[in-house]
């Protein structure tokens, strides 16, 4: 991995270059493109929604509040993080959609590592995530991070990660 200015350039597993960044209020189109494509909508958890306007609301709400990384290839925004951050409490909410075509390359834990990297530069304690039970790559992915269960929900599990 490389940095060029605030954006990060990532090879991925099979040589296909990306660019990884902060988002920015330029990238909001981009970002909206990438959840309408998004397929399937509203299985994990009910995300990202499958109604128009109430995704633009949740997309709006995550930028508005939210610590956010893109993946890009080219022009277009393949995969979307968010650090979701609760100062008061000293931690932080996770969420990371990868498109399923780019999933199982590396994007998801190279934008996991931005945002596990902001939530320590803003001096959180513990970063969070809710989880299908049933989604074993991703769970994989956050084990490798360092996430650790903290629940025994049998749909969905919480992990948690202390920094």
């Amino acid at each position: 991995m490389s940095h060029g200015g605030d954006r990060i350039t990532f090879i991925d597993r099979i040589g296909d270059r990306f660019e990884l960044k902060e988002y920015s209020e330029a990238d909001h189109t981009a970002l909206t493109h990438m959840y309408d494509r998004f397929t399937p909508k509203a299985v994990t958890q009910g995300l990202p929604p499958a109604n128009d306007r109430a995704r633009l609301e949740w997309i709006r709400y995550l930028e508005e509040t939210g610590e956010n990384f893109l993946a890009w290839l080219e022009d277009i925004v393949v995969a979307h993080s968010s650090l979701l951050p609760e100062p008061a409490m000293s931690r932080g909410e996770y969420l990371i959609f990868v498109d399923p075509a780019y999933r199982n390359r590396g994007l998801g834990t190279e934008l996991t590592r931005l945002a596990i990297t902001r939530a320590g530069q803003l001096q959180l304690q513990t970063v969070w995530l809710t989880v299908e039970a049933l989604n074993f790559k991703a769970i994989k992915l956050y084990k490798k991070i360092g996430f650790q269960f903290c629940d025994t929900g049998e749909r969905e599990r919480t992990m948690i990660l202390k920094l």
